[in-house]
């Protein structure tokens, strides 16, 4: 049986801190390396797991994964990572507001 080569794939993933005041949400996109949407969902779960466990948070029960290159295709600056589209029937701002959550908790690195 041939295996397919692995591609790469980014996966969203989502959380609840427990330990934040307010118990703010996460959103996380991940890289991996998969033979398979299927594999990478597993990989994705798996990982969420570990972060969840390092972190003290919830992991949220979805994971929304994405190919992004073909296999021999590079992956650098500009390289699209994530995209879904939404079946709405929204004004722009009603959309827009609708994913402005507030004030975000934000993490600056140096």
């Amino acid at each position: 049986m041939r295996q397919e080569p692995e591609a790469w794939y980014s996966a969203r993933t989502f959380y609840r801190w427990l330990t934040w005041e307010n118990r703010p949400y996460e959103e996380r996109v991940v890289l991996f390396r998969a033979r398979s949407l299927d594999e990478a969902v597993e990989l994705a779960e798996r990982e969420s797991a570990e972060y969840a466990g390092e972190g003290g948070l919830e992991v949220l029960d979805m994971v929304q994964a994405y190919r992004i290159s073909g296999v021999d295709e590079a992956v650098g600056v500009g390289t699209e990572v994530f995209s879904k589209l939404h079946a709405l029937d929204l004004p722009e701002n009603a959309f827009l507001d609708r994913y402005d959550s507030g004030s975000a908790h934000t993490r600056i690195s140096e």
